[in-house]
């Protein structure tokens, strides 16, 4: 199955419904306080995190892979700016375009060689002094497949029907800086049926 076609089949599957969001972002006040750009959603999903920030008064563009997705949250969120994109491509944006990007749990599912290209296009469209903050899957995360599927490189498996790359402090330190300076948290999600291991980042792009 295509990864495009994998995730269209789960949000046909799974994401009907009120959109609803956890407060990670709280934590991140003072970063979010200091966009004064439009927020790149980077993987939005049904629009977790975008309905979080609309809430809160800042104008989005949500991004996903998966049209079902973006349509779901059309259908919720009717004045959000979305786009269709794979983000393992070129980003469709000019240089320096965001104070602030979100890539909640979209960054775990490519191979080394793309993980690196697609934080060094991060950084690009990234002002300076702007920040991404993200969410990935931790090694710590068993009740979501780490350690488990058929090994594909260091800590990235085929599990549960996908590719999926599970990041150790280390890992998220390794890849992270290459848009930034970067700072990292294990944390737990309690969005889904359960507990969820993720490490949390935060990156500011330097000058």
């Amino acid at each position: 199955m295509q990864f495009k076609d994998y995730w269209d089949k789960t949000h046909e599957t799974y994401s009907m419904g009120k959109i609803t969001y956890d407060n990670w972002l709280d934590d991140y006040k003072e970063v979010l306080d200091n966009c004064k750009t439009e927020v790149l959603d980077l993987g939005c999903g049904v629009g977790n995190d975008t309905l979080y920030l609309t809430e809160r008064g800042f104008k989005v563009i949500a991004c996903d892979y998966s049209e079902v997705a973006l349509n779901h949250l059309k259908e919720e969120l009717k004045n959000v700016k979305t786009m269709q994109l794979d983000i393992s491509k070129p980003l469709p944006f000019e240089d320096n375009s965001f104070d602030l990007i979100i890539a909640d749990l979209s960054l775990h599912y490519f191979d080394e060689k793309t993980t690196i290209k697609i934080m060094k296009e991060i950084r690009r469209i990234l002002k300076p002094n702007g920040h991404l903050l993200a969410r990935v899957n931790s090694i710590a995360d068993k009740n979501f497949g780490a350690g488990n599927g058929q090994k594909i490189e260091e800590n990235y498996y085929f599990v549960e029907g996908y590719n999926k790359r599970f990041f150790s402090p280390k890992d998220a330190k390794k890849f992270f800086s290459y848009i930034g300076k970067t700072k990292i948290k294990e944390a737990d999600m309690l969005r889904y049926r359960e507990p969820k291991k993720v490490i949390e980042i935060d990156v500011e792009k330097g000058m």
